[in-house]
């Protein structure tokens, strides 16, 4: 089998990135994992598979794609990989929040009930789950090329944004290739617009992932390969 154009690596928001690849002619290979699986620590980097899981439903995954390829190790220095994982806010963000807390001083000063969370609070709650994914893109930013895409902005309200926020800053300290899809397209705006959110509402469309597929190219960041 020929060397995919990049690999997909991350947790359901892969699906609408793969679409959008689909769509554009691009060969892409996708690793899609759950969010619970990627908050729970269970996606690590291996020395001669490339991923593990430690879940065997979907480690089987890795092995078809290994076989697929025809080596033993999914990822290659020759194919890019799109990593949409290292946020997974719908396991960290409602929790936080769940006792009123909300990082925005306006949300907080117009409801009475609320409690204030200040953005060093904000920060250690979202590096306390989040560092040990951000640490593995670093170390997967070091094997292969590796682009981190941000989510869509499905849930531009409350708390979201500043996590985002918070996140996006550890990635770029790591010196990990960030690329916020929603600041590029929609800069100044909040929310994906309706058109491009898929059925479930929690996830951009199809045609949300050409649009970022589309713009990666664009910017020349993805690329396909010459035949």
């Amino acid at each position: 089998m020929a060397e995919p154009d990049l690999l997909i690596l991350g947790d359901s928001h892969s699906v609408a990135l793969k679409a959008g690849c689909d769509a554009l002619g691009l060969r892409a290979e996708m690793l899609s994992f759950s969010g619970n699986i990627w908050h729970q620590g269970l996606v690590s980097l291996h020395r001669n598979r490339g991923i593990a899981v430690r879940n065997r439903g979907f480690q089987r995954r890795v092995t078809d794609l290994a076989q697929r390829l025809g080596r033993g190790n999914v990822l290659s220095p020759e194919v890019p990989v799109l990593a949409s994982f290292g946020f997974h806010l719908g396991r960290i963000v409602p929790p936080f929040g769940y006792n009123g807390h909300k990082a925005d001083p306006a949300q907080f000063l117009a409801d009475g009930e609320s409690q204030f969370a200040s953005r060093a609070l904000t920060e250690a709650y979202a590096r306390h789950y989040r560092q040990g994914h951000v640490r593995m893109l670093k170390r997967l930013a070091g094997m292969v090329p590796t682009i981190a895409v941000a989510p869509p902005d499905i849930f531009g309200t409350v708390n979201y944004p500043q996590f985002v926020s918070v996140v996006k800053a550890m990635i770029r300290e790591a010196e990990v290739s960030l690329f916020d899809p929603c600041a590029e397209l929609f800069p100044g705006k909040t929310g994906l617009p309706a058109a491009l959110v898929a059925e479930d509402g929690v996830h951009g469309n199809a045609a949300y992932g050409a649009q970022v597929i589309g713009l990666l190219l664009d910017r020349g960041l993805i690329a396909r390969k010459v035949a």
